[in-house]
């Protein structure tokens, strides 16, 4: 199956399939028999992992907090920012790292001084998170941030893919509004890397980007998610 083109992780499935109903070679699994270990091993050698360099999408996302509680989310006078806290219990990818309160600043906000500031604070952050929530209120039956909005699940917390799906089909959305052809791969993931991308192409010191992100250190940014901006997807 490595002439047909399949990439070392399908071929770990594939043997570990086998392993679950073949029987022991020598009193060994499948998995660990030596001609199975080489050849996998081979085949990460002629067809490592490759790892997008070149953004598939170029939009500028936020990701909030998931609690609407008093407690976790606070707006300044004047929606000038919204600091969004983390729950009790919340454990950071990094766990040798203290979790920080998300801070999200107004974006164009007001008094404007033309219309065209007036339209660029349409895409505040804050602003829509505080239109959100007063919403949303009509019909959420979860403290949680993001809640269902269609039946039969309208009010209740959203799960993990479906907030995925949300920003995929956000993202998509932005390249429709703009008549740009919409591209391909587009993952809820990828928001790190173009985010973390973003702010080191702006000159934001490394060490406030891998806090923001709950790096330990910058190499996990080099190793996984830094991307080429420059050139246009």
């Amino acid at each position: 199956r490595l002439s047909a083109g399949l990439s070392h992780s399908t071929l770990k499935v594939y043997v570990a399939a086998i392993a679950a109903y073949h029987a022991p070679l020598g009193g060994l699994s499948v998995r660990k028999d030596p001609l199975v270990t080489r050849f996998l091993r081979g085949a990460l050698r002629l067809r490592p992992p490759v790892r997008p360099r070149v953004p598939s999408w170029d939009l500028p996302p936020f990701e909030p907090a998931l609690s609407v509680a008093p407690s976790f989310l606070d707006f300044a006078p004047g929606l000038s920012k919204a600091f969004l806290y983390p729950k009790p219990g919340y454990v950071p990818k990094v766990p040798s790292s203290t979790p920080r309160p998300v801070v999200l600043q107004a974006f164009c906000p007001p008094p404007f001084r033309d219309a065209d500031q007036q339209k660029l604070n349409c895409m505040c952050p804050v602003r829509a998170l505080d239109a959100y929530v007063h919403r949303a209120a009509r019909w959420r039956k979860s403290d949680q941030l993001f809640v269902c909005y269609g039946p039969p699940k309208r009010g209740l917390p959203a799960s993990k893919q479906t907030l995925s799906r949300w920003v995929v089909d956000a993202i998509l959305s932005a390249y429709e509004a703009s008549d740009l052809p919409p591209p391909l791969g587009v993952r809820a993931h990828s928001t790190r890397s173009m985010a973390a991308s973003k702010a080191f192409l702006a000159g934001v010191p490394m060490q406030d980007i891998c806090n923001a992100a709950g790096w330990s250190s910058p190499l996990t940014f080099v190793r996984f998610y830094e991307l080429v901006l420059r050139v246009s997807p």
